[in-house]
């Protein structure tokens, strides 16, 4: 079953309406994409290359695209940036904060245009939403500001719950930042404590799970970085195997056995970025553009991976999922 949530968020409105295909675009403009190789990756591209069209940009005709996807190893990413800053493209297009990151090394100049980045002020990358002050702007997921959703979710899915682990990737800013700004709330406001469970690479998996072992942990919130997506399956795996009711805010693992998400909806928010392309295309300077939040939000649980771990969804719980996956 399928119901939409619109949440208007003050402060930062849209920038620009949709617009329809711009007329007389002759330019010829290069837009680079350094993008992880996580799963459904090449799916949200395809939605920003999908609305450039819209919007006059056709490959071939007026629009070079110079994609790059790339491991989150740090020599790698430093590498596919420092191959796309060589090609002069108009625009970079940064798909999380390790790559804004690792864009940000190689120019201070060249435009770029962030997708996923959840700290964005308190990682640098900008000097405020409202005006970025950098060669950066574009469009944050807002899970700094979703984290106490998510575990309140988890708390009401699973009563008594008290210890719940952070399933986290210490070199990607944004999760660092997050757990950082867990772990400074004091327990009476969260309603439990926080375990942080590190996971910077595939072989970290084993040690994260001995952990969760270890402290007993019947709870986890799971941060949707690089390499937590690409080794979802595997990990929803294991979590279901002991139990383990988990949260994350990315709907594309709910799919793969997460329990349940709270986050932006992901192809709104690469088919917005879009329009940040368009406007540095023609001349916009980003650090004149606001950086925009998502307005949509979706909820989706799985009840297949509820049954399988004893968790019994109340029915005011499940009146307000979004998407219910059987």
């Amino acid at each position: 079953m399928r119901r939409r949530e619109f949440i208007g968020l003050i402060g930062i409105p849209t920038i620009w309406p949709m617009v329809t295909r711009a007329q007389g675009t002759t330019k010829m403009a290069r837009v680079a994409a350094l993008l992880s190789v996580a799963p459904g990756g090449p799916t949200l591209w395809n939605q920003c290359l999908e609305r450039l069209q819209l919007l006059g940009w056709d490959r071939g005709r007026n629009l070079i695209i110079e994609a790059r996807y790339v491991d989150t190893r740090r020599d790698l990413l430093a590498a596919g940036a420092a191959e796309l800053v060589a090609l002069s493209p108009d625009v970079i297009v940064a798909a999380n904060s390790q790559t804004i990151e690792a864009a940000l090394a190689q120019t201070s100049s060249i435009p770029i245009v962030m997708v996923g980045a959840s700290h964005p002020v308190e990682a640098g990358f900008i000097k405020s939403l409202a005006s970025p002050g950098s060669n950066v702007t574009g469009v944050t997921n807002q899970l700094n500001d979703i984290d106490f959703k998510a575990l309140g979710l988890l708390r009401e899915a699973k009563p008594g719950i008290d210890r719940v682990g952070v399933l986290y990737t210490p070199s990607n800013a944004g999760s660092a930042l997050a757990v950082k700004q867990l772990l400074a709330t004091p327990r009476s406001a969260l309603g439990l404590s926080i375990i942080p469970v590190p996971i910077d690479r595939p072989a970290d998996i084993e040690t994260a799970f001995a952990l969760i072992d270890r402290e007993g942990l019947r709870g986890l919130q799971v941060h949707p970085t690089p390499v937590i997506s690409t080794n979802r399956a595997r990990i929803a795996a294991l979590l279901i195997e002991r139990r383990v009711p988990t949260v994350t805010a990315f709907n594309t693992f709910v799919r793969d056995g997460i329990l349940m998400s709270y986050g932006p909806d992901l192809v709104e928010l690469w088919r917005d970025a879009a329009s940040y392309i368009d406007r540095i295309l023609r001349g916009a300077r980003p650090a004149d553009l606001p950086v925009q939040q998502p307005t949509k939000f979706l909820f989706v649980v799985n009840l297949k991976t509820a049954k399988a771990i004893g968790v019994d969804f109340s029915p005011s719980l499940l009146a307000r999922a979004d998407e219910v996956i059987e």
